[in-house]
């Protein structure tokens, strides 16, 4: 029995400090390579996440155009080891709802995408044209955008964490301002 716990005593260090035997600084390359590199952050800019759209007479609730709602923005990336970049795929989702002055059951939104650093540098922004149709009779519609493969560069100390994407609505003075002014009231 003594001997039984002499040798175990003995043999235990052994085993524990055998496990880095048998890897090699290759393995762990291997492994950090492996692991999943970070995306850059998303979110909607707060104050630029709605819009209300006037006909041009009044601010009255009977101008309402057409009222726009982001809720959710997603990302996913992929790094591309060979040319130092990551690709980046972005979507996000909204309620648009046609208010009682609308003309037309086809109507378009702006938005925006902006890509920053964490140092507050604005790495590149751009702007498009969100078509939203009411179908029907229905005064709410639900809508997507998908923006794919923009290409950032990383390197060094440099990886998808230095980046930050901001979704909105691009907004004119006038619409900003109003959306200071008035509380959000949220679509349904």
């Amino acid at each position: 029995m003594k001997r039984l716990a002499l040798a175990a005593l003995l043999v235990a260090p052994l085993a524990l400090g055998g496990c880095s035997w048998f890897s090699s600084s290759d393995d762990e390359d291997e492994i950090e390579k492996a692991a999943p590199q970070p995306c850059p952050t998303i979110g909607v800019l707060d104050g630029a996440d709605r819009v209300t759209v006037f006909n041009g007479r009044g601010r009255d609730l009977t101008d309402v155009v057409l009222r726009g709602e982001i809720r959710k923005a997603v990302i996913k990336c992929k790094y591309d080891t060979d040319e130092h970049t990551i690709s980046v795929d972005l979507a996000f989702d909204g309620l648009a709802e046609m208010g009682p002055a609308a003309n037309s059951r086809d109507q378009v939104l702006k938005g925006f995408a902006a890509i920053t650093r964490t140092d507050g540098k604005i790495v590149n922004k751009q702007e498009f044209d969100m078509p939203v149709s009411f179908a029907g009779t229905s005064r709410q519609v639900r809508f997507e955008k998908v923006i794919e493969e923009t290409v950032l560069p990383y390197g060094g100390e440099i990886n998808g964490s230095i980046y930050e994407i901001l979704v909105g609505f691009q907004l004119t003075r006038e619409q900003l301002d109003y959306n200071r002014k008035v509380p959000s009231t949220p679509l349904k």
